[in-house]
């Protein structure tokens, strides 16, 4: 493949959290779910430290308005608690959020209702728009023409060698110059509720593959591939009039499977296969399976979660 010359750096991340995180009712009435502690950390600080590691230095969270008290308070935490945190002598405590936050130029959240209002206003028509793609849409105006790198904020996507998992999307765009989708392995008895991707030749240049098309809950039997697209996108600024043209579902959803299957059968579109550990922390068993990997990688509970996990074993075998 010809190498572009010239390609603009990717250094902006959007985290989506829209959802309200019904499945965790009544803890959601409290915090956002993408601020569920993994241990003493929340979901969101994961992301942040992959995307610093990465290079990524200026930070979208699409949310909503009954989720946006949550969020501010993390970005910018109560002066009145630091006070208190500096009083009882435990700010060092803050130290590994204080260094983390310091590595990004700009820290921005907005509510997803303005893609909405976005799309209403180009469209000249009333009434909300849904789906994945029109919280895409709400980052037009902040992404500014420039490629960005979508994370979903309920996923923990891992390599246990410390290696940032927003390192591969950003390979394979600098090689390339396509909209990037994570790839991940799945059985085939399951693709179907998924997605299933039609993978082309393999990149010499870097560790991905061409992607010929995407298929959005194919009906089982007729799966192109075992491999679903996930959690990590890379886009570049004309999605967003690609999203304007697009066409809802038959549940009045826009979905940017059907914006990247477009893209694709164009020629202008990549994946890179995870082979991590990934756990969906929209899930009861995801969140704990996370905070597991975290006690297990840390070393000093593992002896203890061991011991408690044969317990438990032995109590509802």
């Amino acid at each position: 493949m010809k190498k572009i010359e010239h390609r603009d750096k990717i250094h902006k991340a959007v985290i989506l959290a829209g959802g309200l995180g019904t499945r965790f009712l009544p803890a959601t009435l409290v915090v956002a779910k993408e601020l569920f502690p993994i241990c003493e950390q929340p979901i969101l600080m994961y992301h942040l430290e992959d995307l610093a590691k990465a290079g990524i230095t200026d930070i979208l969270i699409v949310g909503n308005k009954l989720k946006e008290e949550s969020f501010m308070t993390f970005i910018t935490p109560p002066k009145e608690y630091l006070e208190k945190v500096e009083k009882d002598g435990k700010l060092n405590l803050l130290e590994k959020y204080n260094n983390l936050m310091e590595k990004f130029n700009s820290f921005t959240y907005i509510n997803q209702e303005i893609g909405s209002d976005y799309f209403n206003k180009e469209n000249n028509v009333t009434g909300e728009q849904r789906g994945s793609s029109i919280a895409i849409l709400s980052c037009k105006e902040w992404a500014k023409g420039e490629p960005f790198i979508v994370f979903n904020g309920d996923d923990f996507c891992v390599y246990p060698d410390g290696t940032a998992t927003a390192s591969d999307l950003i390979n394979v765009y600098n090689q390339t110059g396509d909209y990037v989708v994570y790839g991940r392995e799945v059985s085939r008895d399951l693709i179907y509720k998924y997605s299933s991707m039609v993978i082309g030749e393999k990149h010499l240049s870097c560790n991905g593959f061409k992607m010929n098309d995407i298929i959005e809950k194919p009906v089982k039997g007729t799966e192109p591939s075992n491999i679903m697209g996930f959690a990590k996108y890379v886009f570049t600024g004309d999605v967003f009039d690609r999203i304007l043209k697009s066409k809802p579902r038959k549940n009045g959803e826009f979905c940017i499977t059907d914006v990247i299957s477009d893209i694709a059968r164009e020629g202008k579109a990549s994946t890179c296969i995870f082979d991590g550990l990934y756990y969906d922390c929209g899930s009861r068993l995801g969140l704990q399976m996370a905070g597991n990997y975290v006690l297990f990688k840390d070393g000093e509970d593992k002896e203890a979660l061991i011991e408690q996990f044969d317990k438990l074993k032995t109590i509802f075998k």
